[in-house]
């Protein structure tokens, strides 16, 4: 069973994070589905919208849900050309860096990505 990951499918960052985890997942070992097509499903996990849109969600076959770094983070870990890096974020103490990295990244997208973000999807 593949890890199931959900992102906003309006979301200009979301969408070059999945079109780059795409690119290196060569074993495809992830689906991803957008959150508006995860709502509209009947689907056994439900979730907070407004949680949804602000990190990205991950769904492991055991129903484990990861969000934000660590979903990132185990991403990373699964894409052999990645994993060295992925590693590396499993060192204690690295979630006290990289969760308030991630949680600013992500608060500040729309700053980033104001060119592509027309429909204000970003701003969060």
């Amino acid at each position: 069973m593949k890890m199931v990951t959900l992102y906003d499918e309006n979301c200009s960052l979301c969408q070059e994070t999945k079109r780059w985890f795409q690119k290196l997942d060569w074993l495809q070992r992830v689906k991803w589905t957008s959150l508006q097509e995860y709502e509209k499903g009947n689907y056994h996990q439900s979730f907070n919208k407004v949680e949804l849109r602000k990190e990205l969600h991950l769904i492991l076959p055991s129903g484990r849900l990861l969000k934000g770094f660590f979903a990132v983070r185990k991403l990373l870990i699964h894409f052999p050309v990645t994993f060295i890096i992925g590693l590396i974020l499993y060192i204690p103490l690295m979630p006290v860096i990289g969760v308030p990295i991630y949680k600013w990244i992500a608060k500040n997208r729309y700053r980033f990505f104001r060119k592509n973000c027309d429909n204000g999807s970003c701003s969060l």
